[in-house]
């Protein structure tokens, strides 16, 4: 009985101490490569330093299945409004709209794959349609990395996803990086004569030094 009641206490403290680390485990989020919080920001300019534009995460709204879709909004000259949605570890594109010219959208049926989240070195998938200028595309996506890219907003630990783009008249490599938290850092595209790429200037939610 002696020896019972001395381990008795142990071995509660033991488990409790275990269910703890477990519970601290399992509250760790999982890496998000394209945060979608409503009021967030994000600004980019061109390496040419010549362009700039902003992203904006305006608004979230919870659809019939459960699923919620989010409004961004790109302001670069032309306002861009593009939907999109998180399922199944994909970030998912449901309708592309330019608000300043009446009747131009594109909404995906099925929804198009933007990007797998989160983003593993090795992952691949494509996708076959049509874009909002109603041009055949194919784009097949491959995840590399991580590796460190800077940019004037800092420096990152970023995935990297090349995309092969046929369908226009000249084949199209776009890559873009991405870190963990903060979302797109940097992007090129590339293709015959045509050569450009954006970078992170700053956004709304950087946590200050």
């Amino acid at each position: 009985m002696i020896n019972a009641r001395l381990f008795s206490p142990i071995a509660l403290a033991v488990f409790l101490l275990t269910l703890s680390a477990t519970a601290q485990k399992s509250e760790t989020p999982a890496p998000d490569y394209f945060p979608l919080r409503v009021g967030d920001s994000w600004s980019y300019r061109s390496i040419s330093g010549d362009t700039q534009y902003t992203v904006k995460v305006a608004s979230e709204e919870k659809q019939a299945d459960g699923t919620i879709r989010y409004l961004v909004e790109k302001l670069a000259g032309a306002k861009v409004l593009t939907w999109f949605s998180k399922a199944g570890g994909s970030v998912l594109m449901h309708l592309e709209r330019y608000p300043e010219h009446e009747g131009l959208e594109m909404k995906y049926e099925p929804a198009r794959q933007h990007l797998k989240n989160p983003l593993v070195a090795g992952a691949q998938w494509g996708w076959t349609g049509k874009d909002i200028t109603q041009t055949d595309m194919e784009e097949d996506y491959q995840v590399t990395g991580p590796e460190d890219v800077t940019v004037p907003a800092g420096k990152f630990r970023a995935m990297k996803v090349v995309a092969k783009v046929a369908g226009t008249s000249t084949p199209m490599t776009k890559t873009s990086w991405y870190a963990d938290g903060v979302g797109l850092v940097k992007s090129s595209t590339e293709g015959g004569p045509i050569k450009y790429g954006f970078e992170l200037t700053d956004y709304s939610f950087k946590k200050k030094p």
